[in-house]
This record gives structure tokens, sequence and C-alpha cells, in this order.
């Protein structure tokens, strides 16, 4: 009796450990270059992609957008794109919790926040696609993501600043130093 119990213990153990069907690939990076020159091609890359996996995965595309050699206008322009595709495969339902994930990915990653017209053109795009409120969570996310100290996923970009040093007692007038 208690080998038929391990013998089933084993069978479902080895099942659950199988790939699963349809379970989300992180894309190659000839996919990722392939979305960064159409950013149609992102819809097929988010198939069965979790909210966070689909943030990474714009946020990797964006970085390899910013690689190829556009004007400031066209990269901007193909990141607007490539944010509203992403946007459109995935459900309506999740969009404000895709809209943070992707704030923290793109702060943390020094080329998709490499300048302030990128974050721009993403933010404008959630705006335009979805609606406001997504666009504020976009903006919020990344602003506190770029805040954090060491370790979070701004990864101490920007460090408070430190507080200036005591103040040096300095002679007036008249009087001597020792």
């Amino acid at each position: 009796m208690n080998a038929n119990r391990f013998l089933v213990l084993v069978l479902a153990g080895g099942l659950l450990a199988a790939p699963v069907y349809g379970a989300f690939q992180k894309p190659s990076d000839e996919q990722l270059e392939a979305a960064a020159r159409d950013p149609a091609l992102v819809g097929d890359l988010l198939t069965d992609a979790s909210i966070d996996q689909a943030a990474e995965t714009a946020k990797d595309v964006i970085a390899e957008i910013v690689k190829l050699d556009l004007e400031p206008e066209d990269r901007d322009q193909r990141v607007a794109m490539l944010v509203r595709f992403t946007f459109r495969a995935m459900p309506e339902s999740v969009w404000t919790d895709l809209a943070v994930s992707l704030g923290k990915f793109v702060a943390a990653s020094p080329k998709a926040s490499m300048n302030a017209a990128i974050v721009s053109a993403i933010q404008k795009s959630i705006i335009e696609t979805t609606e406001l409120k997504n666009g504020t969570a976009f903006g919020n996310a990344y602003i506190m993501a770029m805040q954090t100290v060491a370790g979070a996923p701004g990864g101490g970009k920007n460090v408070p600043p430190q507080p200036p040093p005591p103040p040096v007692a300095l002679p007036y007038e008249g009087q001597r130093l020792r």
C-alpha cells in the first residue's frame, strides 16, 4: 500500500515539474530586436504573460528601441506605439497594475529611462490608450522607484541630497584666534 502511494506521489510530482503548455516564454534577444523594429509584434511575445512579465518585456523592447539609430522623435513615436500594443495585448482589467509595473521596470532600467522624452512618451501613450488614471499610476510608480535608495527598483539612482556640513566658526571682526 505504501508503494502505491509513493508511486502516485512520484507521478504527480513529475506532472507538476513538466513544462506547462501555454506558459509564458521569455522572449529571445532576436524577438526583442524584431519587436523594436516593428512594435506590433509585441502582442505575440506577451502570450500567457503575467503583468510583471508583460511590463518587463515592454521595458526590454524599449531598451532595444533606444539601441536603434533613430532620430529622437522617431524613437519616441516607436516607444509610444510599443506601449499602445502592450496595453492592447493585455486585458483591460489589469491596465492599472500594468502601468504601475511598467513604471517600476522603466525606472530600474538605465536604457529605458535614459531621458525624459522617452518616459514622457510612455506616459502619454498610456493616457491616450487607456485613461488618465493609468498614466498617473505609471508616473507615480516611476517617481517612487526612482527615489528609492539602494536595493529597491530604482537601485539608488537618486540618492537624497546629503545635509550640508556643520557651520565653521569664523572669527568676527576684532577677534583673534589662539
